[in-house]
């Protein structure tokens, strides 16, 4: 068990093939607001990034119940923080800030930075800046972000 440091307590399981309408209602949650003004939305090609690179989804439990999920994927000479989302009445409690900061623990032993990308004008990019991230490349909607060792 994890324990951020608002004091709520997660855990993390692997997500399986039965997840897969839960992560889509979670991306629909999440990222359709920013979606619909930025790249556009539509249902059936969402679901099918919802499920994109699961096997390295993990989702994220507060007291059994389903909170959010993160997919973290180990490259040769990077992680790449593919995607993370929490449901929004979970969101400033820490949650995401603790997954984080587990995914900077994993570089540093790994000695890789972390890459990701995120929509420009979302709060998720602030959260990034907070731990060091930096923009590397800005497009019209979204960036790329890294964070590098020490």
């Amino acid at each position: 068990m994890i324990m951020s440091p608002t004091s709520l307590p997660f855990t993390l399981r692997p997500a399986t093939l039965s997840d897969m309408e839960f992560l889509f209602q979670l991306r629909h949650k999440t990222m359709k607001p920013y979606f619909e003004h930025t790249f556009g939305w539509n249902d059936a090609e969402e679901r099918h990034k919802a499920g994109d690179e699961l096997q390295h989804a993990r989702i994220v439990l507060m007291g059994g119940e389903e909170v959010g999920m993160v997919k973290v994927i180990p490259k040769p000479d990077e992680l790449h923080l593919h995607q993370m989302q929490i449901r929004p009445e979970f969101q400033g409690k820490g949650v995401g800030a603790e997954l984080l900061r587990q995914t900077i623990h994993r570089s540093e032993a790994f000695q890789v930075p972390i890459t990701l990308f995120v929509i420009t004008h979302s709060p998720a990019k602030r959260l990034y800046e907070r731990f060091g991230f930096e923009v590397t490349a800005a497009h019209e909607h979204h960036c790329t972000m890294s964070r590098g060792l020490g």
